[in-house]
């Protein structure tokens, strides 16, 4: 599932950036233990330099032993080892009833025939402490440091990208078909936003400028079809209307004839397609669509040329839609069209109307390949058709203005149509 920019960013931040810190941490905890060795050891080594000093000075003045702060021996009771080298240990009290942990240095001098080995402490409770409380003390200010940073990313992303989300919106509710080109900011304080803006207004302004072009041209070079194909429908009327015609004359301008009205109709669809493209039609109002329905299949039946199929007929009363009259009507004339036409001798149109969804099936020749594909423009089921093929392209563009969830289904020749309205 795809995320906002603010979001992946603020995810990459908290994923890495407490890695880091922790690693800041780690390494801060590694500095200051170290540190606080080292300080153990000057503070021993000072001890002990300021033991053996004041027992040259006065050796028989200075207490032999303080408790937690050192000891003085004769003589060398400690093993020759641990001399000089710094080692842990632990004395109780009995006022607290606990154990101290402390850290010891001994080492060894000579003052004049005697040799003193000289013990002195430094307590490592207090260092605990002091290690736990700036660790404590570090990890605050490191979550607050952390979600200071994802909150003022977060308060700037969104000041800093608020020019970014004005242009997709300003480019999402654009139009072609009833807009002109939108006026995005020329500056907006962020150089690449800028250059977005100017490569995309040079976008919108070309394909406006090719769709105007494309329905202009549409337009006019449907207009003017219409007059050449009136003066050949007319001259071959006139064609036929001589007394001197034959046979074979008669059904060549018969042929002529046909091929004028499939280019005239042709030529309408096209128009049709280009105005719905166009969104040309007014806005729509409630259609009697059951209505509609029992007046195209009574025409169907009382007009139809030849044996009509038999039409099974399902209507729920009182089906409005919110569309434009005419459309609808094409719409629906097509659909029975379309199956009554491409029908088989002794078949069936099956016809079921609810609120929700219009479905029509016939029975008919089997299809080769993707049903789908005969709602492209120029698309037929065979060759041999006499149709435009422009019929399913009709009611493909229709249901996409009103968003209507159209779709062809093949059986081994049985056909269905369903039209799901999607309106309450």
């Amino acid at each position: 599932m795809s995320k906002s920019l603010q979001q992946k960013n603020t995810r990459s931040l908290l994923t890495w950036l407490p890695l880091v810190m922790l690693a800041g941490c780690i390494f801060f905890y590694l500095l200051l233990s170290s540190h606080i060795h080292h300080l153990q050891e000057q503070q021993l080594e000072l001890k002990q330099e300021n033991i053996w000093n004041t027992l040259r000075s006065m050796p028989d003045g200075i207490p032999l032993h303080i408790k937690g702060e050192y000891d003085i021996e004769k003589g060398s009771p400690v093993p020759a080892g641990w001399i000089g080298r710094q080692r842990d240990t632990s004395l109780y009290y009995a006022s607290g009833r606990e154990w101290d942990g402390f850290a010891i240095l001994t080492k060894q001098y000579r003052l004049g025939d005697t040799i003193y080995q000289i013990t002195t402490y430094f307590s490592s409770k207090e260092i605990t402490h002091l290690l736990i409380k700036v660790s404590l003390a570090e990890a605050v200010i490191f979550l607050l440091l952390l979600g200071a940073i994802v909150v003022i990313n977060r308060k700037a992303s969104r000041t800093l990208w608020t020019p970014f989300y004005d242009t997709m919106e300003t480019v999402r509710n654009y139009d072609i078909l009833k807009n002109k080109p939108p006026a995005l900011a020329g500056q907006t304080g962020v150089d690449e936003f800028n250059r977005l803006n100017e490569t995309l207004t040079r976008l919108i302004d070309h394909a406006y400028s090719v769709y105007n072009n494309q329905k202009q041209f549409t337009e006019n070079a449907s207009h003017e079809l219409q007059t050449p194909l009136a003066i050949i429908r007319s001259k071959v009327e006139l064609l036929m209307d001589t007394p001197f015609l034959n046979e074979e004359i008669a059904a060549k301008l018969g042929d002529i004839n046909e091929a004028n009205e499939r280019l005239s109709q042709m030529n309408k669809n096209l128009l049709l397609l280009t105005k719905i493209d166009n969104n040309q039609f007014p806005e729509g109002h409630a259609v009697q669509v059951t209505d509609l329905l029992r007046k195209y299949i009574r025409h169907y039946q009382e007009y139809y040329e030849g044996d009509p199929p038999e039409i099974k007929v399902y209507l729920e009363e009182g089906v409005l839609l919110q569309a434009n009259s005419s459309l609808i009507e094409i719409l629906i004339n097509n659909l029975l069209r379309n199956a009554i036409v491409h029908n088989i001798p002794g078949g069936y149109v099956d016809i079921r109307l609810t609120g929700r969804e219009l479905t029509i099936e016939n029975s008919g020749l089997v299809l080769e390949g993707d049903p789908q594909r005969l709602f492209e423009r120029f698309k037929k089921g065979r060759d041999e058709s006499g149709t435009t093929g422009l019929g399913l392209a009709l009611v493909r563009q229709i249901c996409f203005l009103y968003r209507f969830d159209v779709q062809y289904l093949h059986t081994a020749g049985i056909h269905r149509i369903r039209l799901a309205f999607g309106q309450e």
